[in-house]
């Protein structure tokens, strides 16, 4: 079953197409990332999930049930969308009193369990207006997680979170998932997507352009020997002499990228002892997520 699935939403703020035919399809029990640029969409589409707006034209369903007026699933449900929301006034503690009531729970343990596995323990008694942005976040993150959800909706969960947070984040989505949760998650900080996210999603410009597992990105991210030798230009017509695929980059680099010569630096570096030109600098460099997604954005511009 499809934790999340989305049948060509669309979406219009006046003459502005905020999402144009999205369809996802998100399965129980994964970390699926979903990232873009600022404005292209992302936020749009988690407020249609969570009924905070209405697409014009779609269907959006969670765990197999259609969104509408009579969707009553919500309790299985947690979600933190762009900056948390609390009672300015009211301590860590009451705020989470308060949701607490909102959600019907039965377990009052479920507040103390929640502010020791968010190390909130500290900050119990303080009010909200008083916390750092880091620790405002783990609030939100409180509210969204203690009442132990099936789906976990997050739209910049580790945004304001030192590194140590960030870290204890990244576990805590790993073992919900384990334990048979789905996340949906969305951030702007792409080396966390990649180290968590099952699949990933880019959406721009209101369109999906790219959806992929970690293991197909692996194998779409570019790979190539980067190398520096005393004449570069020498260099490259030995290696083009032994049919390999070298050029100049701008820099000056020379740049190696086909498979032969990836999977085995070490014979470029023996030809070129063996021809004189031993290297100054070999190294295999392979793109990133956020390297991965800039070239996406380019390519899809129109």
């Amino acid at each position: 079953m499809h934790s999340i699935e989305t049948k060509n939403i669309t979406k219009l703020f006046g003459r502005i197409t905020a999402l144009d035919n999205v369809s996802i399809q998100v399965n129980e029990g994964e970390i699926y990332g979903f990232i873009g640029l600022n404005g292209a969409g992302k936020t749009t589409l988690i407020r249609i999930l969570l009924g905070m707006i209405r697409a014009d034209s779609g269907n959006a369903y969670l765990f197999g049930k259609k969104l509408s007026s009579d969707f009553n699933l919500w309790n299985n449900i947690g979600y933190s969308v762009e900056t948390p929301h609390a009672y300015p006034d009211l301590s860590v503690t009451d705020n989470l009193k308060v949701y607490y009531q909102l959600r019907h729970m039965k377990n009052p343990t479920l507040i103390d369990n929640i502010i020791d596995q968010l190390h909130l323990g500290n900050y119990a008694d303080t009010k909200a207006k008083h916390l750092s942005l880091g620790n405002s976040q783990r609030l939100g993150l409180a509210k969204a997680l203690m009442h132990r959800p099936k789906l976990l909706i997050l739209d910049e969960p580790i945004n304001g979170l030192d590194p140590e947070g960030i870290i204890e984040v990244r576990e805590l989505l790993k073992e919900l998932s384990f334990n048979g949760a789905t996340v949906f998650l969305s951030s702007h900080i792409l080396d966390e997507i990649s180290k968590v996210a099952n699949r990933i999603a880019i959406i721009h410009q209101g369109k999906l352009i790219e959806e992929l597992t970690t293991e197909e990105l692996t194998d779409k991210l570019i790979r190539k020997i980067l190398i520096q030798t005393r004449d570069n230009r020498a260099a490259v017509q030995v290696l083009k002499e032994a049919n390999h695929t070298a050029v100049l980059e701008d820099n000056g680099e020379i740049a190696l990228t086909n498979s032969r010569a990836v999977e085995n630096p070490e014979n470029i570096s023996e030809l070129l002892v063996e021809k004189g030109l031993p290297p100054k600098q070999l190294y295999l460099f392979t793109e990133d997520l956020e390297m991965f997604f800039l070239r996406m954005i380019k390519y899809n511009n129109p």
